[in-house]
């Protein structure tokens, strides 16, 4: 009996990233409910997230998904504190859209171009969720958030194709940020559309 039982808490042992993505849920949810601003929250994660795989991607090592999502968070964050506080009149969606471009143009200059077809799909990435960020921001709140919720959705399909491909971000952050995208993106078309 114990030779069954040791594969069956190995393989849950390996779903630490699912795990870890429902704290993250959690807290997700919790800003929903309590801070009723989506649109202005969660568009800007948008291209946060294309930013984590650009990060990545520039680097060639694909754990460093880890450490960008450290990074780009503190990076969005600040943006809303600073506007928060009327130090610098920047809309969070706006920077992190912009801060696309830097983290693109990091990738041309490590040459990572000479990867026509893996390099193409970052470029698109990058254009399609700064379009999603940048629209979250221009329209009403309520459509806002359905942007924003779909814009999660997408990343969440996003997150598959680089789980299935192995490229880019190693597989458990793939697997966290999917299960986040999609529980998140759920829980914001939920929202915007009751």
């Amino acid at each position: 009996m114990t030779d069954l039982a040791l594969p069956q808490r190995a393989r849950l042992a390996d779903r630490w990233p699912t795990a870890l993505a429902f704290v993250a849920i959690a807290g997700a949810i919790s800003v929903i409910v309590l801070v009723g601003r989506e649109a202005e929250f969660f568009g800007p994660s948008v291209a946060t997230m294309a930013g984590i795989y650009l990060a990545a991607y520039a680097t060639g090592r694909p754990w460093t998904a880890w450490l960008a999502f450290a990074v780009l968070s503190a990076v969005v964050s600040g943006l809303h504190l600073l506007r928060r506080w009327e130090v610098l009149d920047v809309d969070p969606a706006v920077g992190m859209t912009a801060l696309l471009v830097p983290l693109w143009l990091w990738t041309v200059l490590r040459r990572r171009f000479t990867d026509v077809g893996t390099f193409s799909v970052q470029t698109a990435g990058m254009f399609a969720f700064g379009a999603i960020t940048l629209a979250c921001a221009a329209v009403q709140p309520r459509l806002g958030a359905l942007l924003a919720g779909l814009g999660f959705l997408t990343h969440g399909a996003w997150d598959a194709y680089h789980f299935r491909a192995d490229k880019v971000v190693n597989r458990p952050w793939s697997e966290f940020c999917g299960v986040v995208d999609v529980a998140v993106g759920t829980a914001l078309v939920i929202v915007a559309a009751t």
